[in-house]
Parts: structure tokens; C-alpha cells; sequence
């Protein structure tokens, strides 16, 4: 029993770059039955069709051509900073004899060639080979990402989690130094939160630290890093940022847990937090630990004076709520 055609817009794309009309017809006809083809007549316009289609995943190019060689398309996929084109398979088309534009095509990052006349079983092997190894790189490319990305997250509140903080806080403090830049910390611990566990169960818990987890996100900017970095406890690394500034943000996430509404069933669980905060450049700090580490003396202090305040320096008498 045959087996059934795939729908049209299920098979690969794959892009032609010849401005011959007999050989476009030719290689249409010898792969169209496994791939969907677009074609440009010149480089400059497949370089328009490669930035429009993200989808395409392999590229077949003729060398000579107007306004724009294969060569010159070639250098231009392969000194892109979009990681889409790195692995990117490109198949050149050359003349038998024409040993010049070959080797210079590898030089450039072609993965292939092959020769004109094109003959049909090798064109459809060549393809064939470069789009499976091409589709294999780019799985295992996005299996290694997904594998970093668990690494790096929280999996019940899906913030950032403790490794993945101090990486960038590394990162972030390495920065600040060199251009003499604004750098702070802010930790925050839910406040009587194994209370809310005994008294509504561990998944109401759950549930108070995923909405906590939103409004943190939902006030932090691109660049910061928010993560959960123990149990009930929460840090937000903020780059560019002042002690006052910091004090600001920390005020109004204070406010906003306050007051919302954490519903469980019927009843409404009261949710607070207390903060501390330290800032790279105020605070003497030689690490991000000890950056965090007067930040955790200074949480501390907010407990003490009474949870739902936030503290900014070691006296505790800049605590307010």
C-alpha cells in the first residue's frame, strides 16, 4: 500500500538562488515532490526572502549571478549574529572545471556543491543528507537549551532559581565595577509562611508562592533577574540601580503583596513580605554572597521590627511599612 502524499505545507522549505529559468525548472521539478521551494533570481533578494522566512532550512545557491553572487550571500549568512543561520546548510551549485569558485565557496562556509548539468539522483541525495543533519543539529540544539533552561529554573514557580542568580549576579557585579555603575540586591522572605502552610496545606502554599513569583515579575524589568532562591524566600538582582530606586521598587512590592487578594476556597490568606535591600558601591560588598549577605542582615532587621516593612541600611532605623 502507498504511502500518503504529506500535506503541501508539511514538507521542508528550502530556498533556490538561481537566476537561470532552465535550471530553476530543472531542480523544481526534481525536488518538489519532497520539499517546498521559494526562489530568488540574485542574492540580494534571498537574503530579503532568508529575513522573511525564518522557516527555510536549506539553501541552494548558483555563484554568478546579478546584483549579488552566491559568494557574497554566503558570507553573509555565515557572519550573521542570528543563531538561525549558523547551522544553516548551504549547497553550491558550480561547472565542472570551475576548481576557483569551489574552493572559495568551503572557504565561505558552503557545506557542498555540486556540479552542472545537475544530475537528479545526486541533487536529491545531496539535499536529502545536509537536511537530516541540519534537522538532527538543530534538535540537539534545542534539547541542550531546554536541558540549560531547566537547569537554571524553578520548576513550581518557573522564576530563575538559586545557581542561576548568582551566575548572573557574577556577571552583573564583574559589569558594575568595570564601568563604575549602580548594582543592588533585593531579598524578600514571605512572612509567617509555614503558618499558611499548617493552617491551609502545602498546596495553598504553592499556590501563594506562584501568585508571589507574578508580581515580582510583573514589576521587574527586562534586565533584572528575579529568582526564588529558597524555600519562601525571593531575591531580585537589579542592575543600573541606586539605593534609593531600590528602596522605591522595594516599597511598592511590599504594597502589592499586601494588598492582594490570596483567595483560598472562601477565605482570604493574608500574605505580607519583608525586605532587605543592599546596593553594590554603598554597601561594602567584594562578591555577590556578601552583597546578598547584608541584604539577608537587613531582612533580618525588618523581621525584627515587626515582618511587612522593609529595611535599607544595618542601624534598622530606616525600616518603615
Amino acid at each position: 500500500m502507498p504511502k500518503p502524499t504529506p500535506p503541501t505545507d508539511a514538507l521542508p522549505l528550502l530556498l533556490l538562488v538561481e537566476d537561470s529559468q532552465t535550471t530553476t525548472v530543472l531542480l523544481s521539478k526534481y525536488l518538489s515532490g519532497s520539499y517546498r521551494l521559494l526562489h530568488a533570481t540574485d542574492g540580494v533578494r534571498a537574503w530579503s526572502m532568508l529575513q522573511e522566512n525564518p522557516n527555510i532550512e536549506l539553501v541552494i545557491t548558483d555563484i554568478h549571478m546579478p546584483h549579488m553572487t552566491g559568494h557574497q550571500l554566503l558570507v553573509k549568512i555565515r557572519k550573521s549574529d542570528e543563531e538561525r543561520y549558523q547551522n544553516l546548510p548551504v549547497i553550491v551549485m558550480t561547472t565542472a572545471e570551475d576548481n576557483v569558485d569551489r574552493n572559495l565557496a568551503f572557504l565561505n562556509g558552503a557545506n557542498d556543491f555540486i556540479t552542472k548539468p545537475i544530475d537528479e539522483m545526486e541533487m536529491q541525495a545531496r539535499v536529502k543528507v545536509h537536511h537530516r543533519l541540519a534537522r538532527t543539529i538543530r534538535e540537539l540544539e534545542i534539547s541542550r537549551k531546554a536541558l540549560a533552561e531547566q537547569a537554571t529554573t524553578d520548576p513550581l514557580t518557573k522564576l530563575k532559581n538559586r545557581r542561576a542568580f548568582f551566575e548572573n549576579g557574577a556577571k552583573a557585579l564583574a559589569q558594575a565595577r568595570r564601568y563604575i555603575s549602580d548594582l543592588s540586591v533585593i531579598l524578600l522572605d514571605i512572612d509567617f509562611f509555614k503558618k499558611i502552610n499548617d493552617s491551609y496545606g502545602h498546596q495553598t502554599g504553592d499556590e501563594v508562592l506562584i501568585l508571589v513569583s507574578h508580581i515580582l515579575s510583573s514589576m521587574a524589568r527586562t534586565e533584572d533577574t528575579v529568582a526564588r532562591i529558597g524555600g519562601e524566600e525571593f531575591a531580585l538582582l537589579l542592575p543600573d540601580t541606586n539605593r534609593l530606586g531600590t528602596a522605591v521598587l522595594a516599597e511598592r512590592i511590599r504594597v502589592a503583596i499586601e494588598r492582594e487578594k490570596f483567595i483560598v476556597g472562601d477565605k482570604v490568606v493574608p500574605v505580607t513580605v519583608s525586605i532587605g535591600i543592599a546596593s553594590f558601591g554603598v554597601d561594602p560588598a567584594d562578591s555577590i554572597d556578601h552583597l546578598l549577605s547584608v541584604a539577608d542582615t537587613r531582612l533580618y532587621l525588618a523581621k525584627n521590627g515587626g515582618r511587612n516593612r522593609i529595611c535599607v541600611n544595618d542601624d534598622g532605623k530606616a525600616t518603615f511599612a
